[in-house]
């Protein structure tokens, strides 16, 4: 019925619309700005392009009209239309050029203000280029660290918290394809160097109906495609990493393909220059093909596969291990042919795998499997923009995590889920607009269809994007939980399941209001404070008595916080501060604990709580050589105190001589999550110069993680009363040879 009702009302009006993109790569250019002038009066009417490189004007009369098209760093396009009064829709892609006034390179980092969503935040590579990393390249691990929403598990493991939620609440989608653990066991790094990435958003919270089945975050990652003119490539090496990174046309302005590879070095080199060796191993390897079709459709297919493998508690047994498969394709683009402004489809498969045991055995294992195939659709109605789109999921989860939850069985679960979309982006005048949507997912299972209503606001006071108070709600649920035992030193095993109850669905509500604004010509200001409420949150009964194996139970809460931030950027320096402030808290009932504590519910702060968190970055550019420095800053973490030790005996097998045994030591345990670990904080920098030569050009890095050589707590054994830190300073020296 919508699409119908969107088709008659759209085909009484000439539609010009189409797709702005690079002419290099084919990718799409968001923010460009177009203006139609008729012709000749002058009557002038100008959009800009969204995400998708997608513009579009409606009810066009017939004329003449000059249409141009300008872009930051870019030679400006112009052309004449002729639109006659029998054309209904009409379609103009166009391929910009890079200006000939650039020199050796040109990075595009602020093609003007940013028309951003309530929770979103904006990644590009240079973002990732100007964070200390002790390899040749950036990356969005390292990135995300700074995030004052984010916290981190450490320097290994690979985990992500977000505004309270766990790792496996986090969405994480590469050109619309869902990685399940896209981070490497040393956490500096991810499967997303610098030279793979196009632009990132991350949702810290609030997102709209395009994004379902997580309660926490968003992190959508756009891949570069390969260069269609030209042949590009790098090589680099640190005493942590080694990178590979290949682009060439296949068709030259038709078709490319981009390869990435990595692989880690500091098993290998820690022995050189460290007290103790690292045993940490992790390489990934990427390849996209990219085709720019005639007919106005751009399509591309990937191949994507992980191996992390280690231990996190070095003294330890337990060996971690982790891998993941991806492939699938998209197409996307407008027709003249078709009354909606854009089509997105995408078919793709993902599997997990992960992995823990000691020596010669896997205690734990679960994997995870997942087919989707997808339409997204855009369609302009008059002043309203509608996004819509239609789902099918099937999944398969297998696991055996008997050995630490009791009630857990193992074994396997497959199901089916499909469903749709709408979200509709309504003016109201000049300033304001207001996003109301849904999502309905159906299932072929025991589970309940689910329908999740979401809205956003936002007000530009002086019509400006860039200036903008904005607010979001909404209803967030997730099929399938990831079960951590958070007593794991690095919490880095996740079996995916659907929830053992199933009378229970994992559930949060999101209230958000934010507010950016520029201050000045080289400030930027934002600030954006949230409210969550959870329910049905997995989490480990705790007892008194320090034990291994334990039994699953379940927790509501409450987050709520703030994140503040400032930016400044001017010519050759730059730099930015941020403070976040968030409380976690949850509360489940007595029985879960295993010994009376005085109240029928209790309450506690889990151990991703982090109450203060500080991050500044500042840095210079000048030519060839630049400057980074980062400090973060995190209070303490909550930990399970113990209170003290005493030993009892076993009366199965036989009589024990209290006389002169003294039976089996034990932990007594405080009530859990009482106590807060040491306060965290680092400080990492890097300085580079780059050289050039006659066929390539060489970058020399040198950098030091954790310059000044704090102690950071890793984990704390609360069994052998054991503290394990993180990296102690760690120089390193990296060298990138790439092509110019």
């Amino acid at each position: 019925m919508l699409f119908l009702c969107v088709h008659t009302l759209s085909a009484q009006n000439s539609v010009l619309r189409g797709i702005i993109s690079d002419r290099q790569s084919g990718e799409a250019l968001e923010l460009a700005n177009i203006t139609l002038e008729r012709v000749p009066d002058g009557e002038l009417k100008g959009t800009t392009t969204d995400r998708n490189g997608l513009y579009e004007f409606n009810r066009l009369s017939s004329g003449e009209y000059i249409f141009t098209v300008r872009y930051v760093g870019y030679q400006p396009y112009t052309d004449t239309l002729e639109i006659s009064w029998s054309t209904r829709n009409i379609v103009r892609n166009v391929e910009m050029r890079l200006t000939e006034e650039s020199l050796d390179e040109l990075t595009v980092s602020d093609s003007g203000p940013e028309d951003l969503r309530p929770g979103q935040t904006r990644i590009s590579g240079e973002d990732l280029r100007r964070i200390p990393t002790p390899a040749g390249s950036g990356d969005l691990a390292s990135y995300l660290q700074t995030q004052t929403g984010v916290v981190a598990a450490g320097d290994r493991g690979g985990q992500l918290f977000i505004r309270g939620g766990t790792p496996s609440e986090n969405l994480i989608l590469m050109d619309g394809l869902l990685i399940y653990q896209p981070f490497h066991i040393i956490g500096f790094f991810s499967v997303f160097p610098e030279e793979v990435i196009s632009s990132a958003d991350l949702y810290a919270g609030g997102f709209g109906p395009r994004f379902s089945s997580r309660t926490s975050s968003v992190m959508d990652v756009k891949l570069r495609n390969g260069n269609k003119y030209n042949r590009n490539w790098s090589v680099s090496v640190s005493p942590f990493v080694s990178d590979l990174f290949f682009e060439s046309p296949l068709r030259e302005g038709k078709s490319s393909v981009m390869v990435s590879a990595r692989g880690s070095l500091i098993e290998k080199t820690s022995d050189l220059y460290l007290d103790e060796q690292q045993p940490l191993r992790f390489n990934s390897q990427l390849v996209k093909y990219s085709h720019s079709g005639d007919q106005g459709f751009n399509c591309s297919a990937l191949v994507m596969r992980t191996y992390d493998r280690g231990k996190l508690d070095f003294d330890g047994e337990e060996r971690f291990k982790w891998n993941n498969v991806v492939t699938g394709g998209r197409c996307a683009g407008v027709s003249e042919h078709m009354d909606v402004s854009f089509v997105d489809m995408n078919v793709g498969l993902s599997y997990f795998s992960n992995r823990v045991g000691g020596t010669g055995s896997d205690d734990r294992f679960a994997e995870v499997y997942k087919s989707h195939v997808e339409v997204n659709l855009i369609q302009h109605v008059g002043d309203w923009r509608l996004d819509y789109g239609f789902f099918s999921n099937f999944r398969r989860v297998e696991h055996d995590i008997s050995e630490r939850f009791l009630s857990i069985q193992s074994g396997g679960h497959s199901f089916l889920s499909s469903g749709g979309y709408l979200n509709a982006n309504i003016p109201l005048g000049n300033t304001f607009s207001v996003d109301p949507g849904l999502v309905f997912t159906s299932y072929i299972s025991r589970m309940k269809a689910s329908v999740e209503p979401r809205l956003q606001f936002s007000w530009q006071p002086r019509g400006k994007v860039d200036e903008e108070i904005h607010a979001a709600l909404g209803i967030y649920r997730q099929p399938l939980t990831g079960i951590t035992d958070f007593r794991d030193a690095g919490s880095a095993f996740t079996a995916w399941m659907l929830m053992p109850d199933r009378e229970r669905v994992m559930e949060s509500r999101h209230a958000l209001l934010g507010w950016r604004q520029p201050v000045g010509r080289f400030l930027k200001f934002s600030a954006e404070g949230y409210y969550k409420t959870l329910r049905n949150t997995p989490v480990a009964v705790w007892s008194a008595i320090a034990q291994f194996t334990t039994d699953l139970a379940y927790a509501d809460g409450t987050v709520y916080g703030a994140d503040i931030r400032m930016d400044f950027n001017r010519r050759y320096f730059y730099g930015g501060v941020g403070y976040g402030y968030s409380v976690t808290e949850y509360e489940t009932a007595q029985d879960h604990f295993g010994m009376w504590f005085g109240e029928a519910v209790q309450s506690y702060h889990p151990p991703h709580d982090r109450r203060h968190q500080v991050s500044a970055q500042a840095g210079l550019e000048f030519g060839n050589f630049s400057l980074n420095a980062n400090w973060i800053y995190g209070s303490g973490t909550p930990f399970t105190k113990p209170m003290g030790f005493d030993s009892f005996f076993r009366f199965e097998e036989h009589i024990p001589d209290v006389v002169d045994d003294y039976g089996s030591p034990r932990v007594i345990l405080e009530k859990p999550y009482q106590a807060r670990l040491p306060d965290f904080h680092r400080l990492d920098v890097s300085v580079e110069q780059a050289f050039n030569i006659t066929l390539a050009r060489i970058r020399l890095q040198a950098g030091a993680i954790n310059v000044y050589n704090r102690e950071n707590l890793f984990y704390y054994d609360v069994f052998t009363q054991r503290t394990i830190y993180q990296l102690p300073v760690m120089p390193y020296l990296s060298l990138k040879l790439e092509s110019r």
